[in-house]
């Protein structure tokens, strides 16, 4: 989607100064109205999944300028296309101690369209460390937590089919309709992001649970007995995100927000995974909460140093406790540190499909569009 570039509220130039207070808020009403005018569709979704570029009045991509900059060069914005290089990569925030030795930050997200041959078009949203020993901006260091997720669409949904973290490993994500040998068809409806009408128009909102299992490296040949459930809740709200030093101040942007509940109900879920993302920026912000009064992962100790460990870290502006039990958050990554790419023509977005491309299975999974 197309449209002009945007610009900061000066209604919100006071909170520069208070970050740590003034993350996740309503921000304008122009933004509210937005968010309360969306419909639920695959194409309103698609573009809150992928990155935009900026564009002159000449239409010209823009390198190095992102929409979120109040850069009076950037007069429209678009989706990034399938195979066009990355004019600006969005990288996390780092710990205010960190920032000398990390000046940006730990890890690189960038959302981008990739091309497949089961699916049609997916969107990637890679996860690239290039803090610490080993790791490496725009090369995929295996084994260090370089990863990503991978989202498709469905006749009636966005879901995450695949992912890889440092935890994890390379995981597979199948629903319902994955019976016998996992097939693309069985990683459809899977990890929920949002549902969609295709017969009707429908605010871009609600709430279902999902059925899915997460496959790990060992067992990613044939569909399991049975299926986990995860309430699932999505909604947009204007969120204030966080600007970097020297890069302006905070931005108001409409985002879909998809949270994930670790159990069928929010009042006795173990955890719960937040995900935000933005017409400008594709994901733009995730989060970690944990049950405070029971975490199968973490004993009360552990809970209570995590917690702290993060709060510490001051790498995410506070957010809205997850309704249900009591949570608490253990981990965020915003991704609104811009950096310039590498190359002056941009970069190649090629990074985390690519590596899955040639794994066990994946080949068949997400592979590049045969001849026409």
């Amino acid at each position: 989607m197309t449209r002009k570039g945007s610009a900061r509220p000066a209604a919100l130039l006071w909170c520069a100064a208070a970050m740590t207070v003034c993350g996740v808020l309503a921000a304008s009403a122009n933004d509210a109205g937005d968010a309360a005018s969306a419909t639920a569709s695959p194409e309103a979704i698609t573009d809150f999944l992928i990155q935009n570029v900026c564009l002159d009045t000449s239409r010209t991509v823009l390198q190095g300028v992102s929409p979120i900059d109040a850069d009076p060069r950037c007069a429209a914005q678009r989706d990034l296309a399938p195979g066009e290089n990355l004019p600006y990569h969005k990288h996390d925030h780092p710990s205010p101690g960190d920032r000398a030795a990390v000046a940006r930050g730990y890890q690189r997200r960038d959302s981008f369209p990739v091309e497949t041959g089961p699916f049609g078009r997916v969107v990637e949203h890679s996860f690239d460390f290039g803090a610490g020993a080993g790791r490496r901006f725009g090369v995929f260091d295996a084994g260090t937590g370089d990863g990503g997720d991978i989202t498709v669409m469905s006749a009636k949904a966005a879901s995450f089919a695949a992912t890889e973290d440092g935890g994890g490993g390379f995981q597979l994500f199948v629903g319902p309709d994955c019976q016998g040998r996992v097939s693309p068809a069985g990683l459809s409806d899977s990890w929920l992001i949002a549902l969609f009408d295709p017969s009707r128009a429908t605010p871009l909102q609600g709430e279902a649970v999902a059925r899915l299992a997460d496959l790990r490296e060992d067992r990613q040949d044939n569909c399991p007995p049975r299926l986990n459930a995860a309430f699932t809740r999505w909604y947009l709200r204007p969120v204030l995100y966080r600007a970097a030093e020297r890069q302006g101040t905070p931005v108001a942007l409409t985002t879909l927000i998809s949270e994930h509940y670790g159990g069928e109900r929010r009042e006795d879920a173990d955890h719960v995974e937040r995900f935000y993302f933005t017409r400008e920026l594709g994901s733009t912000r995730w989060e970690r909460w944990q049950n405070l009064q029971h975490s199968r992962r973490f004993s009360p100790e552990q809970l209570a140093k995590a917690t702290a460990d993060f709060a510490s870290s001051n790498r995410c502006s506070k957010a809205e406790i997850p309704e249900g039990a009591a949570f608490v958050m253990i981990d965020c990554r915003e991704w609104t540190l811009i950096a310039p790419p590498d190359d002056p023509a941009g970069d190649r977005p090629g990074f985390f499909l690519d590596a899955v491309r040639s794994r066990h299975l994946a080949d068949q999974l997400f592979p590049a569009p045969g001849p026409r």
